[in-house]
Protein backbone atom coordinates (compact mmCIF):
# COMPACT_ATOMS: atom_id res chain seq x y z
CA UNK A 1 0.00 0.00 0.00
CA UNK A 2 1.19 3.48 -0.83
CA UNK A 3 -0.15 5.73 1.88
CA UNK A 4 -2.72 6.03 4.62
CA UNK A 5 -5.31 8.82 4.61
CA UNK A 6 -3.17 10.90 6.97
CA UNK A 7 -0.07 10.60 4.77
CA UNK A 8 -1.37 10.37 1.24
CA UNK A 9 -0.62 14.03 0.39
CA UNK A 10 3.04 13.02 0.26
CA UNK A 11 2.55 10.51 -2.56
CA UNK A 12 3.31 12.93 -5.38
CA UNK A 13 2.68 11.60 -8.83
CA UNK A 14 -0.08 9.14 -7.98
CA UNK A 15 -3.79 9.44 -8.67
CA UNK A 16 -4.22 9.63 -4.89
CA UNK A 17 -2.69 13.08 -4.94
CA UNK A 18 -4.78 14.07 -7.89
CA UNK A 19 -7.99 13.40 -6.01
CA UNK A 20 -7.01 14.24 -2.45
CA UNK A 21 -7.15 18.03 -2.72
CA UNK A 22 -3.65 18.25 -1.24
CA UNK A 23 -1.23 21.15 -1.36
CA UNK A 24 2.33 20.34 -2.38
CA UNK A 25 4.55 23.37 -1.91
CA UNK A 26 3.18 26.05 -4.20
CA UNK A 27 1.18 23.50 -6.24
CA UNK A 28 -2.51 23.14 -5.49
CA UNK A 29 -3.67 19.67 -6.50
CA UNK A 30 -6.82 19.65 -8.56
CA UNK A 31 -10.14 18.44 -7.16
CA UNK A 32 -11.95 15.67 -9.06
CA UNK A 33 -14.95 17.79 -10.01
CA UNK A 34 -13.27 21.10 -10.72
CA UNK A 35 -9.75 21.83 -11.90
CA UNK A 36 -9.02 18.26 -13.02
CA UNK A 37 -11.89 18.22 -15.50
CA UNK A 38 -10.74 21.63 -16.76
CA UNK A 39 -7.23 20.26 -17.30
CA UNK A 40 -8.61 17.38 -19.37
CA UNK A 41 -10.32 19.84 -21.69
CA UNK A 42 -7.49 22.38 -21.84
CA UNK A 43 -4.94 22.88 -24.60
CA UNK A 44 -1.80 20.92 -23.83
CA UNK A 45 1.42 19.51 -25.29
CA UNK A 46 3.40 16.37 -24.42
CA UNK A 47 5.79 18.56 -22.41
CA UNK A 48 2.94 20.24 -20.55
CA UNK A 49 1.29 16.89 -19.85
CA UNK A 50 4.53 15.61 -18.32
CA UNK A 51 4.78 18.75 -16.20
CA UNK A 52 1.21 18.32 -14.94
CA UNK A 53 1.93 14.67 -14.13
CA UNK A 54 5.12 15.59 -12.30
CA UNK A 55 3.18 18.13 -10.23
CA UNK A 56 0.61 15.45 -9.38
CA UNK A 57 -2.20 17.32 -11.14
CA UNK A 58 -2.82 14.52 -13.65
CA UNK A 59 -2.09 10.78 -13.28
CA UNK A 60 0.98 9.29 -14.97
CA UNK A 61 1.67 5.88 -16.55
CA UNK A 62 4.97 5.44 -14.68
CA UNK A 63 6.24 6.01 -11.11
CA UNK A 64 7.49 9.42 -10.03
CA UNK A 65 11.20 8.56 -10.08
CA UNK A 66 10.92 7.40 -13.70
CA UNK A 67 8.77 10.39 -14.58
CA UNK A 68 11.50 12.76 -13.35
CA UNK A 69 14.00 11.11 -15.70
CA UNK A 70 11.51 11.26 -18.56
CA UNK A 71 11.06 15.00 -18.10
CA UNK A 72 14.83 15.52 -18.25
CA UNK A 73 15.18 13.48 -21.43
CA UNK A 74 12.34 15.24 -23.21
CA UNK A 75 14.44 18.40 -23.18
CA UNK A 76 16.96 16.70 -25.50
CA UNK A 77 16.76 17.40 -29.25
CA UNK A 78 14.32 15.12 -31.07
CA UNK A 79 16.26 12.83 -33.43
CA UNK A 80 15.33 12.03 -37.02
CA UNK A 81 14.69 8.35 -37.59
CA UNK A 82 13.85 6.76 -40.93
CA UNK A 83 10.94 4.58 -41.94
CA UNK A 84 11.62 1.49 -44.08
CA UNK A 85 8.46 -0.35 -45.11
CA UNK A 86 10.34 -3.48 -46.20
CA UNK A 87 12.25 -3.95 -42.96
CA UNK A 88 12.04 -7.28 -41.16
CA UNK A 89 10.99 -6.45 -37.59
CA UNK A 90 11.29 -8.88 -34.67
CA UNK A 91 10.35 -6.51 -31.82
CA UNK A 92 8.51 -3.19 -31.81
CA UNK A 93 9.43 -0.70 -29.06
CA UNK A 94 7.75 2.60 -28.17
CA UNK A 95 9.95 5.67 -27.72
CA UNK A 96 7.40 7.58 -25.66
CA UNK A 97 9.33 10.84 -25.28
CA UNK A 98 10.18 11.34 -28.94
CA UNK A 99 6.98 9.90 -30.47
CA UNK A 100 8.47 6.99 -32.39
CA UNK A 101 7.75 3.28 -32.53
CA UNK A 102 11.04 1.55 -33.33
CA UNK A 103 11.32 -1.70 -35.28
CA UNK A 104 14.16 -3.87 -34.03
CA UNK A 105 15.89 -6.86 -35.56
CA UNK A 106 16.94 -9.71 -33.29
CA UNK A 107 19.22 -10.94 -31.86
CA UNK A 108 21.53 -8.04 -32.76
CA UNK A 109 18.88 -5.49 -31.69
CA UNK A 110 19.45 -3.10 -34.58
CA UNK A 111 16.84 -0.46 -35.42
CA UNK A 112 15.68 -1.32 -38.94
CA UNK A 113 12.70 1.05 -39.19
CA UNK A 114 10.93 3.76 -37.21
CA UNK A 115 7.32 4.96 -37.28
CA UNK A 116 7.03 8.67 -36.60
CA UNK A 117 3.74 8.50 -34.69
CA UNK A 118 3.55 12.29 -34.28
CA UNK A 119 3.07 12.53 -38.08
CA UNK A 120 -0.12 10.51 -37.52
CA UNK A 121 -1.29 12.58 -34.53
CA UNK A 122 -0.12 10.11 -31.90
CA UNK A 123 1.90 11.70 -29.13
CA UNK A 124 3.45 9.75 -26.24
CA UNK A 125 2.96 6.20 -27.58
CA UNK A 126 3.10 3.74 -24.69
CA UNK A 127 1.73 0.17 -24.67
CA UNK A 128 2.05 -1.97 -27.81
CA UNK A 129 0.34 -5.18 -28.91
CA UNK A 130 0.64 -7.26 -32.09
CA UNK A 131 -2.43 -9.22 -33.24
CA UNK A 132 -2.62 -12.56 -35.09
CA UNK A 133 -2.30 -10.77 -38.46
CA UNK A 134 0.88 -9.03 -37.22
CA UNK A 135 -0.86 -5.67 -37.14
CA UNK A 136 0.59 -3.35 -34.50
CA UNK A 137 -1.71 -1.64 -31.97
CA UNK A 138 -0.43 1.50 -30.23
CA UNK A 139 -1.93 3.19 -27.17
CA UNK A 140 -1.26 6.93 -27.53
CA UNK A 141 -1.56 9.15 -24.50
CA UNK A 142 -2.32 12.22 -26.63
CA UNK A 143 -3.92 12.69 -30.04
CA UNK A 144 -3.08 16.36 -30.49
CA UNK A 145 -1.62 19.41 -28.80
CA UNK A 146 -5.05 21.04 -28.55
CA UNK A 147 -6.48 18.88 -25.78
CA UNK A 148 -5.84 16.02 -23.38
CA UNK A 149 -7.36 13.23 -25.44
CA UNK A 150 -5.82 9.91 -26.40
CA UNK A 151 -6.14 7.62 -29.41
CA UNK A 152 -5.60 3.97 -30.33
CA UNK A 153 -3.90 3.41 -33.67
CA UNK A 154 -3.60 0.28 -35.80
CA UNK A 155 -0.57 -0.13 -38.06
CA UNK A 156 0.02 -2.85 -40.62
CA UNK A 157 2.89 -5.30 -40.27
CA UNK A 158 5.10 -2.96 -42.33
CA UNK A 159 4.37 0.02 -40.05
CA UNK A 160 1.82 1.84 -42.24
CA UNK A 161 -1.13 3.45 -40.45
CA UNK A 162 -4.39 1.58 -41.14
CA UNK A 163 -7.03 2.87 -38.71
CA UNK A 164 -7.36 4.96 -35.57
CA UNK A 165 -9.94 4.86 -32.79
CA UNK A 166 -10.52 8.18 -31.04
CA UNK A 167 -12.23 8.29 -27.62
CA UNK A 168 -15.16 10.68 -27.79
CA UNK A 169 -18.81 11.20 -26.94
CA UNK A 170 -20.28 7.73 -26.47
CA UNK A 171 -23.61 6.48 -27.75
CA UNK A 172 -26.27 7.87 -27.30
CA UNK A 173 -24.40 10.86 -28.71
CA UNK A 174 -27.39 13.19 -28.30
CA UNK A 175 -26.95 13.15 -24.51
CA UNK A 176 -23.22 14.00 -24.60
CA UNK A 177 -22.10 17.60 -24.91
CA UNK A 178 -18.35 17.10 -24.42
CA UNK A 179 -15.88 14.28 -23.76
CA UNK A 180 -12.16 14.13 -23.11
CA UNK A 181 -10.04 11.27 -21.85
CA UNK A 182 -6.66 9.60 -22.13
CA UNK A 183 -5.13 6.22 -21.47
CA UNK A 184 -2.10 4.07 -22.14
CA UNK A 185 -3.29 0.79 -23.65
CA UNK A 186 -5.69 -1.06 -25.92
CA UNK A 187 -7.10 -4.52 -26.56
CA UNK A 188 -8.81 -6.57 -29.24
CA UNK A 189 -11.22 -9.46 -28.74
CA UNK A 190 -11.75 -12.48 -31.03
CA UNK A 191 -14.69 -10.74 -32.75
CA UNK A 192 -12.51 -7.75 -33.62
CA UNK A 193 -14.03 -5.28 -31.16
CA UNK A 194 -11.46 -2.62 -30.25
CA UNK A 195 -11.06 -1.42 -26.66
CA UNK A 196 -9.25 1.67 -25.38
CA UNK A 197 -8.34 2.07 -21.73
CA UNK A 198 -9.19 5.45 -20.21
CA UNK A 199 -7.08 6.23 -17.18
CA UNK A 200 -9.24 9.30 -16.70
CA UNK A 201 -12.12 10.85 -18.63
CA UNK A 202 -14.41 13.86 -18.30
CA UNK A 203 -17.90 13.79 -19.79
CA UNK A 204 -20.74 16.30 -19.78
CA UNK A 205 -24.23 14.91 -20.40
CA UNK A 206 -27.50 16.83 -20.70
CA UNK A 207 -30.86 15.06 -20.20
CA UNK A 208 -31.95 17.93 -20.33
CA UNK A 209 -30.10 19.32 -17.27
CA UNK A 210 -26.33 19.08 -17.65
CA UNK A 211 -24.00 17.10 -15.39
CA UNK A 212 -20.21 16.78 -15.60
CA UNK A 213 -18.60 13.53 -14.47
CA UNK A 214 -14.95 12.64 -13.92
CA UNK A 215 -14.33 8.92 -14.14
CA UNK A 216 -12.20 6.05 -15.42
CA UNK A 217 -12.96 3.10 -17.66
CA UNK A 218 -12.98 2.05 -21.30
CA UNK A 219 -14.48 2.85 -24.66
CA UNK A 220 -15.00 0.27 -27.40
CA UNK A 221 -15.87 0.14 -31.10
CA UNK A 222 -17.41 -2.59 -33.31
CA UNK A 223 -14.95 -4.50 -35.46
CA UNK A 224 -13.51 -2.41 -38.28
CA UNK A 225 -15.66 0.65 -37.50
CA UNK A 226 -13.38 3.39 -36.13
CA UNK A 227 -15.87 6.11 -37.13
CA UNK A 228 -18.72 4.57 -35.13
CA UNK A 229 -19.79 6.23 -31.89
CA UNK A 230 -17.96 4.30 -29.15
CA UNK A 231 -19.61 2.68 -26.15
CA UNK A 232 -18.47 3.77 -22.70
CA UNK A 233 -17.78 1.40 -19.80
CA UNK A 234 -17.30 3.32 -16.56
CA UNK A 235 -15.58 1.69 -13.59
CA UNK A 236 -16.45 4.54 -11.24
CA UNK A 237 -16.75 8.28 -10.88
CA UNK A 238 -14.64 10.38 -8.50
CA UNK A 239 -12.70 7.34 -7.20
CA UNK A 240 -15.75 5.24 -6.43
CA UNK A 241 -14.61 2.51 -6.50
CA UNK A 242 -11.71 3.01 -8.94
CA UNK A 243 -9.63 6.16 -9.47
CA UNK A 244 -7.79 5.32 -12.68
CA UNK A 245 -7.37 2.47 -15.16
CA UNK A 246 -3.76 1.53 -15.86
CA UNK A 247 -3.07 -1.14 -18.50
CA UNK A 248 -5.33 -3.77 -20.07
CA UNK A 249 -5.82 -6.81 -22.28
CA UNK A 250 -8.65 -9.12 -23.40
CA UNK A 251 -8.86 -12.85 -22.60
CA UNK A 252 -10.07 -15.70 -24.79
CA UNK A 253 -13.66 -15.26 -23.56
CA UNK A 254 -13.70 -11.56 -24.45
CA UNK A 255 -13.42 -10.28 -20.87
CA UNK A 256 -11.27 -7.26 -20.00
CA UNK A 257 -8.48 -7.46 -17.43
CA UNK A 258 -6.83 -4.30 -16.17
CA UNK A 259 -4.65 -2.80 -13.48
CA UNK A 260 -6.05 0.16 -11.59
CA UNK A 261 -5.49 2.68 -8.81
CA UNK A 262 -7.90 3.46 -6.00
CA UNK A 263 -8.67 3.59 -2.28
CA UNK A 264 -9.66 0.72 -0.02
CA UNK A 265 -12.28 0.89 2.74
CA UNK A 266 -9.71 2.35 5.16
CA UNK A 267 -8.68 5.13 2.74
CA UNK A 268 -5.39 3.47 1.83
CA UNK A 269 -4.31 4.26 -1.73
CA UNK A 270 -2.78 1.59 -3.93
CA UNK A 271 -3.01 -0.58 -7.04
CA UNK A 272 -5.06 -3.66 -7.86
CA UNK A 273 -6.47 -5.84 -10.63
CA UNK A 274 -9.96 -5.68 -12.09
CA UNK A 275 -12.11 -7.58 -14.59
CA UNK A 276 -14.96 -6.48 -16.84
CA UNK A 277 -17.01 -9.54 -17.82
CA UNK A 278 -19.21 -9.39 -20.94
CA UNK A 279 -17.96 -5.90 -21.89
CA UNK A 280 -19.91 -5.61 -25.17
CA UNK A 281 -23.24 -6.90 -23.81
CA UNK A 282 -23.72 -6.58 -20.05
CA UNK A 283 -20.50 -5.15 -18.53
CA UNK A 284 -19.90 -6.34 -14.96
CA UNK A 285 -17.01 -5.11 -12.81
CA UNK A 286 -15.15 -7.34 -10.35
CA UNK A 287 -12.25 -6.27 -8.13
CA UNK A 288 -10.08 -9.36 -8.48
CA UNK A 289 -6.86 -8.41 -6.69
CA UNK A 290 -7.43 -5.79 -3.98
CA UNK A 291 -5.79 -2.41 -3.63
CA UNK A 292 -2.27 -2.85 -2.29
CA UNK A 293 -1.54 -6.03 -4.28
CA UNK A 294 0.91 -4.18 -6.55
CA UNK A 295 3.34 -1.37 -5.76
CA UNK A 296 2.54 0.43 -9.04
CA UNK A 297 0.40 -0.63 -11.96
CA UNK A 298 2.08 -1.94 -15.09
CA UNK A 299 1.40 -3.75 -18.34
CA UNK A 300 -1.29 -6.42 -18.62
CA UNK A 301 -0.99 -9.20 -21.20
CA UNK A 302 -3.04 -12.34 -21.88
CA UNK A 303 -0.90 -15.20 -23.21
CA UNK A 304 -1.12 -18.98 -23.74
CA UNK A 305 -4.05 -18.79 -26.17
CA UNK A 306 -6.09 -16.59 -23.83
CA UNK A 307 -5.57 -18.82 -20.78
CA UNK A 308 -2.84 -17.01 -18.82
CA UNK A 309 -2.92 -13.49 -17.40
CA UNK A 310 0.35 -11.62 -16.87
CA UNK A 311 0.43 -8.50 -14.67
CA UNK A 312 3.52 -6.33 -14.43
CA UNK A 313 4.43 -4.35 -11.30
CA UNK A 314 6.70 -1.45 -12.30
CA UNK A 315 8.09 -0.86 -8.81
CA UNK A 316 8.76 -4.50 -7.94
CA UNK A 317 9.92 -5.18 -11.56
CA UNK A 318 8.03 -8.48 -11.53
CA UNK A 319 5.34 -10.18 -13.65
CA UNK A 320 2.66 -12.10 -11.76
CA UNK A 321 1.16 -14.96 -13.81
CA UNK A 322 -2.39 -16.21 -13.16
CA UNK A 323 -4.45 -19.02 -14.67
CA UNK A 324 -7.61 -17.64 -16.27
CA UNK A 325 -10.24 -17.09 -15.09
CA UNK A 326 -8.76 -15.52 -11.96
CA UNK A 327 -10.75 -15.80 -8.75
CA UNK A 328 -10.74 -12.84 -6.33
CA UNK A 329 -7.63 -12.77 -4.11
CA UNK A 330 -6.05 -15.65 -6.05
CA UNK A 331 -2.29 -16.11 -5.85
CA UNK A 332 -0.21 -16.17 -9.03
CA UNK A 333 1.04 -19.60 -10.06
CA UNK A 334 4.41 -18.07 -10.96
CA UNK A 335 6.21 -14.74 -10.64
CA UNK A 336 8.75 -13.74 -13.28
CA UNK A 337 11.57 -11.31 -12.61
CA UNK A 338 12.74 -9.13 -11.16
CA UNK A 339 14.04 -7.45 -14.29
CA UNK A 340 17.52 -5.95 -14.14
CA UNK A 341 18.69 -2.51 -13.06
CA UNK A 342 21.81 -0.65 -14.13
CA UNK A 343 24.80 0.32 -11.98
CA UNK A 344 22.84 3.31 -10.64
CA UNK A 345 19.88 1.20 -9.56
CA UNK A 346 17.71 2.48 -12.41
CA UNK A 347 15.18 0.17 -14.00
CA UNK A 348 11.47 0.59 -14.71
CA UNK A 349 9.74 -2.05 -16.89
CA UNK A 350 6.47 -0.54 -18.12
CA UNK A 351 4.67 -2.87 -20.55
CA UNK A 352 5.48 -5.71 -22.90
CA UNK A 353 4.38 -8.83 -24.76
CA UNK A 354 5.27 -12.45 -25.54
CA UNK A 355 6.63 -14.06 -28.70
CA UNK A 356 4.65 -16.54 -30.80
CA UNK A 357 5.78 -19.54 -28.76
CA UNK A 358 5.27 -17.90 -25.34
CA UNK A 359 8.92 -18.68 -24.61
CA UNK A 360 10.13 -15.07 -24.46
CA UNK A 361 8.83 -11.72 -23.27
CA UNK A 362 10.03 -8.23 -24.26
CA UNK A 363 9.29 -5.20 -22.07
CA UNK A 364 9.96 -1.52 -22.69
CA UNK A 365 11.97 0.04 -19.85
CA UNK A 366 12.15 3.76 -19.12
CA UNK A 367 15.79 3.24 -18.14
CA UNK A 368 16.60 3.15 -21.85
CA UNK A 369 16.59 -0.51 -22.83
CA UNK A 370 14.50 -3.59 -23.58
CA UNK A 371 14.04 -6.10 -20.77
CA UNK A 372 14.18 -9.54 -22.40
CA UNK A 373 13.08 -12.57 -20.43
CA UNK A 374 13.21 -16.32 -21.08
CA UNK A 375 10.00 -17.56 -19.51
CA UNK A 376 10.82 -21.15 -18.50
CA UNK A 377 14.16 -20.28 -16.90
CA UNK A 378 13.06 -16.86 -15.61
CA UNK A 379 16.34 -15.54 -16.99
CA UNK A 380 16.60 -11.83 -17.79
CA UNK A 381 18.88 -9.69 -19.88
CA UNK A 382 18.69 -6.06 -20.90
CA UNK A 383 19.61 -4.87 -24.37
CA UNK A 384 20.39 -1.24 -25.07
CA UNK A 385 20.47 0.60 -28.37
CA UNK A 386 21.56 4.17 -29.20
CA UNK A 387 17.95 4.89 -30.17
CA UNK A 388 16.64 3.90 -26.73
CA UNK A 389 18.35 6.65 -24.74
CA UNK A 390 15.17 8.57 -23.94
CA UNK A 391 13.52 5.45 -22.51
CA UNK A 392 10.87 2.99 -23.71
CA UNK A 393 7.24 2.63 -22.61
CA UNK A 394 6.26 -0.58 -24.38
CA UNK A 395 7.44 -3.52 -26.50
CA UNK A 396 5.90 -6.34 -28.51
CA UNK A 397 7.25 -9.30 -30.44
CA UNK A 398 6.09 -9.83 -34.03
CA UNK A 399 4.77 -12.35 -34.67
CA UNK A 400 3.20 -12.50 -31.22
CA UNK A 401 1.22 -15.25 -29.52
CA UNK A 402 -2.14 -13.57 -30.27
Amino acid sequence: MIASASARCGALGFVAVLLAGCSLGAVQIASPSGQTADLLNARTTPSKLLALQLEGRLPAPIPLRALREQVKRQALPRPHRSFHAGAKVAVWASDTNFDYVLGQSMPNDRTVTAIDTSANNCFSPIALKVDHAQNLWVGCELRSTSGTNGVVQEYGSTGTLRKQYVPGCPSPVSECQSFSGFGYDSGLDSAGHVFASLNLFSIETCTPSCVSTLGAGFEWWPAGKPSAAPKLISVGANCAPICGVGYMDVDGAGNLWFTFSGYDSESNFGFGLGEIANPTTHPALTIVEPIGTYEFFGGVYVSNGGKTLNVLDQNARTISRYKLPVSPNAAPFKVLGPTLVNAFGIGDPVSGAFNAGDTKIAIGDTGGWLDLGKVAANRWTSTANPNFYSGLGGAAYTPSDK
